[in-house]
């Protein structure tokens, strides 16, 4: 399976497969939504025999991800399933941060942390409902395959970029 955004779910792979401890915002709820490139072409698709309702009054715009929000701690937990980990062992290497007080560090950016740290998602109803599109993936579904070509990439062995990782632990750590 393919991600629009491989480097996101490989920054959690990178970090769980090797049992390394990682930060993530706030309390791990923070939301999100991944998307498998199946889905985007299959959106692009459904536009095909839908022109009119597409580009009703001169084009519309539709989200494409999804059909669920995961939280961080949600992608931990999947991918731990996925891997045979224990989520509670991995979860409990965590070091959890608060973006604002990093805010004026300097701060490297070598691996540093691929998604936003606020609640980021895009709802995919408009298209559901003008196009009669479907996403037809989940993260669940996906992980194991995804996971397989990881390893097949060889993405699971040698050193990781963890520059920032440690940066910001030390921070999360010295102001708690």
């Amino acid at each position: 399976p393919k991600t629009n955004k491989r480097d996101y779910i490989d920054w959690f792979l990178d970090r769980i497969t090797r049992d390394l401890p990682f930060p993530l915002p706030k309390d791990g709820s923070l939301f999100t939504t991944l998307t498998n490139s199946e889905d985007v072409a299959g959106m692009m698709a459904s536009v095909v025999g839908k022109e009119a309702e597409a580009t009703n009054e001169g084009g519309q715009i539709f989200n494409c991800a999804g059909d669920e929000l995961l939280s961080h701690v949600d992608v931990v937990r999947v991918i731990c399933e996925a891997l045979g980990k224990d989520p509670r062992d991995v979860l409990a290497k965590i070091v959890f941060y608060d973006p604002a007080a990093l805010k004026g560090l300097e701060l490297p950016k070598e691996g540093k942390f691929p998604f936003r740290e606020t609640n980021f998602g895009v709802a995919v109803k408009k298209a559901k409902e003008v196009l009669g599109w479907q996403p037809s993936h989940t993260f669940a579904g996906d992980i194991a395959a995804y996971y397989a070509d990881y390893c097949r990439l060889g993405k699971d062995q040698g050193p990781v970029k963890r520059a920032w990782d440690e940066a910001v632990m030390s921070a999360a750590m010295s102001t708690a």
